[in-house]
């Protein structure tokens, strides 16, 4: 049987509009999607907005990693500044940035768009060459809580819980006069301990007006205060 040319041409024109419309169609369906699905909307969104700022942060870190690395120096006097610790300050926050970014990756991720597969294949190599740029400065302040520095850490703490004792004060803040008083007690019995890489002892002695009091004399005028718990130089001179 003859089949209708009439109708076969129908039948073209038909798969041919279906073929036309398809991508469009596809597109509709992919705004309904992204509509219907607000989480991943917020998701795109905050990946648009987020990638750049996010590599550049990654760059930096692994930069000033690299910078502190090869200009570092092997003496236990942290620095004036103290690059290694604000170097962990600095890189933590960005992590903490990134660890955002994360978030709203997580909640994309099913997306077939390219800046999920952008973020997927960049930002995850660009964390840890960051990571590792900034180990030898994690290393270094991560250090102070173990062997030597360990104890001395253990000074610091019991020497200041001592020093707070003269204060009047519930939280432990000193007044000028107590200050004073602590400060007079701290010389007549100095607190000495030494490093066995060092020559002589370094000194604990009451170094600012407010807390943490206690800092840290490595000699040759080079001073610095330690927060008691993290060990981060505070201060430093």
């Amino acid at each position: 049987m003859r089949s209708c040319p009439l109708s076969s041409r129908r039948s073209s024109t038909r798969r041919k509009g279906f073929i036309l419309e398809h991508p469009l169609r596809k597109t509709v369906m992919r705004f309904v999607q992204v509509v219907m699905n607000p989480s991943a909307r917020w998701g795109n969104i905050g990946l648009l907005c987020g990638f750049v700022p996010s590599v550049g942060v990654l760059v930096v870190l692994s930069l000033l990693g690299v910078g502190e690395s090869l200009l570092a120096d092997s003496h236990l006097f942290p620095g004036d500044p103290p690059a290694a610790d604000m170097l962990v300050e600095v890189a933590l926050c960005g992590w903490l940035f990134i660890l955002v970014g994360h978030c709203f990756f997580f909640l994309a991720r099913k997306e077939p768009d390219r800046i999920v597969r952008l973020w997927r294949w960049v930002l995850p190599p660009l964390t840890l060459l960051s990571f590792l740029a900034m180990s030898p400065a994690l290393a270094e302040v991560a250090g102070r809580h173990w062997g030597e520095w360990g104890r001395l850490k253990a000074m610091l703490q019991d020497n200041e819980i001592r020093v707070r004792a003269f204060s009047s004060r519930a939280d432990g803040a000193l007044s000028e006069e107590e200050f004073a008083r602590a400060k007079a007690w701290l010389q007549e019995q100095p607190v000495l301990f030494r490093f066995t890489a060092e020559p002589e002892p370094v000194r604990i002695h009451m170094r600012r007006t407010v807390p943490p009091y206690l800092g840290v004399d490595f000699g040759d005028g080079q001073n610095a205060v330690f927060e008691p718990v993290t060990m981060l130089c505070v201060y430093s001179d």
